[in-house]
Order: C-alpha cells, then structure tokens, then sequence
C-alpha cells in the first residue's frame, strides 16, 4: 500500500495524517459533517452503536473513527470497506474476519481518533487530550505501581496530570495489543513514565511502546508485541459480539 500523505483530504473530506510507528498509524480529525460515504461503510450494529450516544458530538466521534477503520482498511488490504466484517475477541478487541492476520486498533479523545493496521504484530493504540485529571492522584493510586507513583512529580504539582496521562496511554496501548484490554490490571506491570520508546514485560510477554506528545497537546502511544507468552496467545481466538469502546471507564469525557 502506498502511504496515506499528510492532510490527505482524499478519504471522503477526513484530515487523515499519518504518524510514525512500526505499523500503519494515522490521526484523523473528527469533522463538523460526515460525508455520507463515511456512514454508508459503516454496519448496521456500529450505526445502531452510534445513535445509541448521548451527545451528537460522540456519536459523530464514534461513526468517524470506525468508518475511517474501515476505509483505511480497505486500502491497506484491499477489503471494501463496506464489506468487511469484524468479530471480538473475549476481551472486546476487533479483528476482521475477511483477513484474519491483519490486527487493528483504535482510539478517540476529544475530536481526534487514532487508526492503526498491521500485518506483522499484535498492536495497540492509545491517545488523550493533555488536560486537568481532577481525580489524577486516586486514579494513579489504582492504576499504577508504586514505583510508577514515585517517578511521577507531586500531586497537584505542574505537570503532574500530564505526566500520568502519558503513563496511562502507555498501559492501555500495551494491553490493547496483547488483546485483552483492562482484562489485565494496569497496577500489575510497570512502565517508563518518560515518553519515547521502551520495552514493557507483561506476565511474561515483551511489549515495545513509545508515546510521544503532538504539537496540539495530544499524548500518543503505540504498542506491538515482541513475544507473547502460551496464556495470552490461548486467550486470543476466543470471540464473543463485544462492542468496544477504546476509552477507559474512568477517564471518560
């Protein structure tokens, strides 16, 4: 497939940029009006899933980031993106059954969404808007190791949100791409707090993770399996009708 340039403006009017990663990854912007092709490739479970939101804006959100999943699929795979057809595994995370070796991963926060398509790894994604976190240090007394805790700068100091933030979207990329979700408790493996590039060790599996920060205050994280242990690989088939939603519970808009 040829690489989809920045600000491509050719996939039914979305702003599709594509970011570095070992796998194909983009940022799409959520638009004010969806072009009518972008729903149209949508199924009739995702529109269902869609109107069932409570705000036009998330619905919007929701529709975007699975129709552009679905027509970037179709140029990397050649799958028309109408046609493809995605089940869960028990864990929740799409895999599209036209092509069962390609992985995927998606995930939105305020109006952005981040797509990813591989061939090669079991991969993840994960992104945030930097933004105050009022209940940051609770969250960080559940979520994170207690070594992650004394890496991180004092509660309610300057740039302590965004510092857990960048821990958070490293965690959910790392277990998004072991397929299993918050399935496995982010207070159970530890991470670099720092951005950039690392390997993460899973209950026995090796994840490579980098997060970055985007010029807009976006904090991005990718995540690819190295080696997957016997246990993660026997969770893997098992499928289920799952919807997912790529955002963990507690730091919903």
């Amino acid at each position: 497939m040829t690489p989809i340039p920045s600000n491509d403006h050719g996939l039914f009017g979305l702003v599709v940029t594509q970011l570095s990663a070992p796998f194909w990854l983009w940022r799409i912007e959520v638009p004010r009006l969806i072009d009518p092709a972008v729903l149209a490739c949508l199924s009739a479970q995702e529109r269902v899933r869609a109107a069932r939101f409570a705000s036009e804006s998330l619905a919007r959100r929701y529709a975007v980031a699975h129709g552009a999943l679905r027509l970037l699929g179709e140029r990397c795979f050649g799958v028309p993106a109408a046609h493809q057809r995605y089940v869960h595994n028990a864990y929740g995370k799409p895999i599209l059954a036209n092509l069962p070796q390609a992985r995927c991963s998606l995930s939105y926060s305020g109006t952005n969404v981040l797509a990813a398509w591989s061939l090669d790894h079991e991969i993840g994604v994960d992104l945030e808007c930097a933004r105050p976190i009022a209940d940051a240090a609770d969250l960080a007394d559940l979520h994170c190791t207690a070594r992650e805790r004394q890496r991180l700068p004092r509660p309610g100091a300057a740039g302590y949100d965004r510092a857990f933030l960048a821990l958070w979207v490293r965690k959910e990329a790392c277990v998004k791409a072991l397929g299993r979700g918050l399935g496995i408790a982010p207070s159970s493996f530890e991470c670099d707090i720092d951005p950039g590039t690392t390997i993460v060790h899973i209950h026995g599996s090796l994840v490579e993770s980098h997060v970055c920060n985007l010029k807009d205050d976006l904090l991005v994280a990718w995540a690819r399996c190295i080696r997957v242990n016997r246990s993660d690989r026997n969770h893997r088939p098992v499928f289920a009708c799952f919807p997912t939603d790529g955002v963990a519970e507690a730091l919903r808009e």
